[in-house]
């Protein structure tokens, strides 16, 4: 694994450098002392995670920007050529499109439900929100005993850690991605 401590602090050096931020200036956005902010831009000081989630909320950068993870060119993902998971007896099947990775705090499934499908979900992590955006068709959701009836195109974001189902009680299929937030 490649040690980010330079590119981290070239990073910095070259948000600051596009705003005309002094160290000062970035020290009072970020709260980061300007000794500290001097030290990580030299490679000289290896930053806590909070340390580093200060500089990336200060400078409205992201945190995988500041690691330096973030792909120059986008990588083009086929769907279909994503192993499936069946739940609901082979009414939903789900596309894990982008898996879940600390650094960006998401994951993103392509689902399709097919008529007839029902789904329970159990609570997830108290921390956790699911955005659902409804892309083809009609799809039923029960958060916490309420009900949600989203037509395409529509979408629905809820805090996750309650019981939740999806239904397809119609004759055509739904398509949906889900995004789970943690």
């Amino acid at each position: 694994m490649v040690d980010p401590t330079n590119n981290i602090g070239n990073v910095i050096r070259k948000v600051r450098s596009e705003r005309g931020l002094t160290l000062d200036e970035t020290a009072g956005i970020t709260g980061v002392s300007k000794a500290m902010l001097g030290q990580i831009e030299r490679g000289k000081s290896n930053p806590t995670i909070s340390i580093l989630w200060k500089i990336a909320a200060g400078l409205k950068i992201s945190f995988s920007e500041l690691l330096g993870s973030e792909d120059e060119i986008g990588e083009i993902i086929d769907i279909e050529g994503i192993d499936p998971v069946y739940e609901s007896e082979g009414k939903m099947i789900l596309h894990d499109v982008f898996p879940y990775n600390p650094i960006s705090g998401f994951e993103l499934f392509y689902i399709k439900m097919l008529p007839g499908g029902y789904h329970v979900s159990p609570p997830h992590q108290s921390s956790t929100e699911e955005h659902i955006i409804v892309t083809e068709g009609t799809l039923v959701i029960d958060v916490d005993g309420r009900h949600h009836v989203l037509k395409a195109p529509s979408a629905l974001k809820f805090k996750s850690n309650l019981e939740h189902v999806y239904s397809n009680p119609y004759t055509v299929d739904v398509v949906f991605q889900s995004i789970v937030k943690y």
